[in-house]
């Protein structure tokens, strides 16, 4: 065997080398990107526990969100309680709506997310809030909120036009 024959055998077998070397750093990255959207579904079910159960285990919290007479009828304490609450559960559907735009979060649990936010915005008093409170959020999350807020505000006058 020659030296070039030697070579030649040397180099087929680091360029294998490096073949099974990108195969497995592949193989890593996507079981990778896989725990991160796990990850990110998981931190996502628990923050949204963690909001719902602010009301679920506050009445009195409930009863200013349910309150008829609705945002005209809050004092100042229960605005303030009120705000944070949805600044908070805003800022969670934010986070997610990001992951979801590049790809983190599943677009089949951002349906369940979306119904929530749409649940949210279909409250006029919610909507009044999120008005007011829309320059803290990123400006897609805005635009996105904005598109849903006017299609709901569209559909109530459609379905309160036949009520007069």
């Amino acid at each position: 065997m020659t030296l070039d024959t030697i070579a030649t055998i040397a180099n087929i077998m680091a360029s294998g080398a490096v073949v099974l070397t990108l195969v497995f750093i592949g193989l890593q990255l996507r079981q990778n990107a896989h725990l991160t959207r796990m990850a990110a579904a998981q931190t996502s079910a628990q923050l949204l526990s963690a909001n719902m159960g602010r009301v679920t285990e506050s009445g009195d919290l409930a009863e200013i969100l349910t309150r008829d007479a609705g945002h005209t009828s809050w004092t100042r304490s229960e605005f303030l309680r009120v705000s944070n609450f949805l600044s908070i559960s805003f800022r969670h559907f934010e986070v997610l709506h990001t992951h979801r735009r590049f790809g983190v979060f599943e677009d089949e649990l951002w349906e369940g997310s979306e119904a929530r936010l749409r649940e949210s915005l279909s409250d006029p008093d919610i909507r009044a809030w999120w008005a007011a409170s829309r320059l803290v959020y990123a400006r897609s999350f805005v635009k996105y909120v904005d598109k849903l807020s006017a299609e709901l505000e569209v559909a109530q006058a459609m379905s309160m036009m036949g009520q007069d």
